[in-house]
């Protein structure tokens, strides 16, 4: 059942294709053109049912839409008769859109087609839109304003602000590179073979990985950051909490409120059977505050800790839109700790590249004081309590370091991912920001020894 979603793609591929040989006006046509936006419906929805979405599936049916809307646009747009401004419009479109995927180029390395809702209007009203074509242009001109929104939306999740500029850069390599196909410079080469050196050396030496153990990282010293895998998206997991600290230290400041004040917790309420320390803490009810609960989430990772600053504080979605406020496009933040309890599969949705967590880090380090709810969150970190195998047990005796853990569930074979990221205080004092992303480790020994080479560099 879990191979039915791509199979449904696959399909739609396979229909697409005998589109291009059936006659528009005929009933084969029309059946094939049901079928292969049905089953665009179909896969999405299956796939999120039975919990196997992948990224290899997402892939498919994009592709599968492309290949669908291609061949339908080969048989169709000859036929209808649209006005010139519709074409140039249709222009605009494309033309974003392959902004897009330069920008998912350099930044991740590959293509990206985010899914998002707008995108999925567009694709349905398009699929709706075109038949009516025939009679009218007000459908498709309803479609191409979505899709224009979807467009734009698509990119504000791939872009970061200051990507315009390494885009171009990208196109006149491109065209420089084909023109005159040089070897690449001393410098160019040199960062190319310290990373080449470095991801050798993280595979060879970083022991134990085992072969199913997949990993991000990288470091940032005096702004320059280098990494193997560090554009790519990874569950956070408890990490999520240090972002959601910093959402919350707004919200106080922004609401007038106190670290003191206080909220009323039931015990009853809270989740059971999840890591959470502030369950022997009382029976009954018990006034918990703001400090209490942040240094429960950030020092021991509490989950019913960070839970309740949810609930009081704000949503995902408030931490996320905090988070695009201050610039960071690559933290999602989409899940509760308790949506998470009830359905590990969903961790994946609160996700984060090791990248952007290492200029998270840059950031706090810059405004920790600039008011006393930052400075807090500061102070309560340097106590982190969790992951002391992980980078602490990396970093030099004399050094400190100021951190967030985070670790996922256990498989049947008891990996798990395992993340730790933060700030590293060298005894010279200097200081360097490091974050590592596992999936599938067999140990906390994997981070620690990750971190050394990432230390070496």
């Amino acid at each position: 059942m879990k191979h039915l979603p791509n199979s449904l793609s696959s399909l739609r591929m396979v229909g697409a294709v005998a589109l291009l040989l059936s006659d528009v006006s005929g009933v084969l046509f029309g059946v094939l053109y049901i079928v292969c936006g049905l089953s665009d419906i179909a896969d999405g929805w299956l796939a999120r049912k039975l919990r196997c979405v992948t990224r290899t599936g997402a892939l498919l049916d994009s592709l599968a839409d492309i290949c669908f809307v291609a061949c339908c646009a080969w048989k169709l747009l000859p036929k209808l008769e649209l006005p010139q401004w519709l074409w140039l419009w249709a222009g605009v479109i494309v033309a974003i859109k392959v902004v897009n995927q330069l920008s998912a180029l350099v930044r991740y390395g590959r293509c990206c087609f985010p899914h998002t809702t707008a995108n999925k209007w567009a694709g349905f009203l398009l699929f709706i839109a075109v038949p009516m074509t025939f009679w009218s242009i007000i459908p498709i001109t309803i479609v191409a304003s979505v899709a224009t929104f979807a467009a734009i939306q698509e990119g504000h999740f791939i872009r970061t602000r200051n990507n315009m500029r390494k885009i171009v850069t990208l196109v006149y390599a491109l065209v420089a590179t084909s023109c005159l196909a040089q070897e690449p410079t001393y410098g160019a080469a040199r960062v190319i073979r310290a990373r080449s050196e470095m991801a050798e050396s993280c595979r060879t030496k970083a022991k134990p990985i085992s072969d199913s153990t997949r990993y991000g990282a990288c470091i940032m010293r005096n702004g320059s950051i280098v990494g193997i895998n560090e554009n790519e998206r990874f569950a956070m997991h408890s990490v999520m909490k240090f972002p959601q600290a910093l959402y919350v230290a707004n919200y106080l400041s922004r609401k007038g409120l106190d670290l003191d004040d206080t909220i009323v917790v039931d015990k009853a309420d809270l989740m059971q059977d999840t890591w959470s320390p502030m369950l022997k803490l009382f029976e009954g009810k018990k006034a918990f505050s703001y400090a209490e609960l942040l240094e429960l989430s950030l020092v021991q990772s509490d989950n019913n800790a960070s839970e309740l600053l949810f609930r009081f504080c704000g949503k995902p979605k408030a931490v996320e839109k905090y988070m695009r406020r201050l610039g960071f496009h690559d933290i999602h933040i989409r899940m509760t700790e308790e949506q998470m309890h009830k359905n590990p599969a969903k961790a994946i949705e609160n996700n984060s590249t090791p990248a952007e967590i290492v200029r998270l880090f840059g950031w706090f380090y810059q405004h920790k004081n600039d008011n006393p709810y930052l400075t807090f969150i500061w102070k309560a970190m340097v106590n982190c309590s969790t992951g002391l195998k992980r980078i602490p047990a990396a970093i030099p005796v004399d050094a400190r370091i100021v951190h967030k853990t985070g670790t996922g569930f256990p498989s049947p074979k008891g990996e798990q991912d395992m993340n730790d990221a933060g700030i590293i205080f060298m005894p010279d004092g200097s200081h360097a920001i490091i974050a590592i992303f596992t999936m599938h480790s067999p140990s906390e020994e994997v981070v620690a020894n990750i971190a050394r080479q990432l230390l070496a560099q």
